[in-house]
């Protein structure tokens, strides 16, 4: 087994074994502020380092995104991170910026890969879930988690495109981002160590119970993306991620209008109002569509 930082790619490190398997890529700190991604990569690479594990095939990269967001403790410095994987940027985005120029240095990355998974943490979110396209979401299923939202994929070329997950997926990769729990919970960070070896023992990698699919997990497909268009955005009370909504409920109000659902529906990954940006996406909307990816 070999372990090395990436001479061209600071905070980069690849881990290879002495025969052949899947290439996994697994990146923590896309947001800054969203620290079990960190605590899973950096639990891994102790681990690996100090014989404590070892990598049985294949190859695995570890890699912290966006260094100044995490020396920050912010979502993002500029941009955010996970709008910049993409191939073509407009006129208004500041090529020079660091998150531009970061996004140009991993993006090599998630086209040499076989398996990629983000780390992420969410504001709101009473249960960790993976957002996966319905090819990669049936694969991740195994993993146990109670929820998996698809249909990302559909709004990839508007706003919310240039997420890392697409990039990797585009380019052949079983991709998948995880939400481990909520922000600074220490769940949180046990859900994306568990997660990682979870994986990794599924790919025969490290060894580790194999992890069988339980046909429990719900899954929601994505259908609406709501931005924040005015600062007086709120929601109807208290809010909770997969909360059901029922055909002409108000979910929140903006504009001094209501939003309401136009069918029987379920919010998805609400975030805060207060830390949203004018423009950005504040929440979705989903359908449930079954129990299981493989059901």
């Amino acid at each position: 087994m070999n372990i090395s930082s990436d001479p061209g790619i600071p905070g980069v490190v690849r881990i290879t074994a002495g025969g052949p398997g899947p290439r996994v890529v697994l990146f923590g700190g896309t947001h800054g502020d969203e620290i079990s991604g960190l605590h899973a990569l950096e639990k891994h690479f102790f681990e690996l380092y100090t014989g404590a594990r070892s990598l049985l095939r294949g190859s695995l990269v570890l890699a912290r995104v966006n260094a100044l967001a995490i020396a920050a403790e912010r979502r993002y410095v500029t941009y955010n991170m996970n709008r910049l994987f993409r191939d073509e940027y407009g006129a208004e985005v500041d090529r020079d910026a660091y998150e531009v120029r970061r996004a140009q240095e991993l993006k090599p990355l998630l086209r040499d890969c076989d398996y990629f998974l983000d780390l992420h943490s969410a504001p709101i979110a009473q249960e960790p879930f993976l957002v996966a396209e319905r090819e990669a979401a049936a694969f991740y299923t195994t993993l146990g988690l109670p929820h998996i939202i698809t249909g990302w994929g559909k709004f990839s070329g508007g706003p919310i495109g240039g997420d890392a997950e697409s990039y990797a997926g585009s380019h052949g990769a079983r991709a998948a981002t995880l939400e481990s729990g909520s922000h600074y919970e220490k769940s949180s960070n046990d859900v994306a160590y568990r997660t990682v070896t979870m994986l990794l023992s599924l790919l025969g990698m490290i060894e580790g119970p194999v992890p069988e699919a339980t046909g429990n997990t719900e899954i929601f497909d994505m259908y609406a993306v709501v931005t924040k268009e005015s600062d007086d955005f709120r929601y109807a009370g208290n809010v909770a991620n997969f909360q059901r909504l029922a055909r002409g409920e108000a979910f929140a109000f903006q504009g001094g209008k209501a939003l309401a659902v136009e069918e029987d529906s379920y919010l998805l990954i609400p975030m805060r109002p207060e830390e949203t940006r004018l423009h950005e996406e504040v929440c979705y909307l989903g359908r449930r569509e079954s129990a299981s990816a493989n059901s």
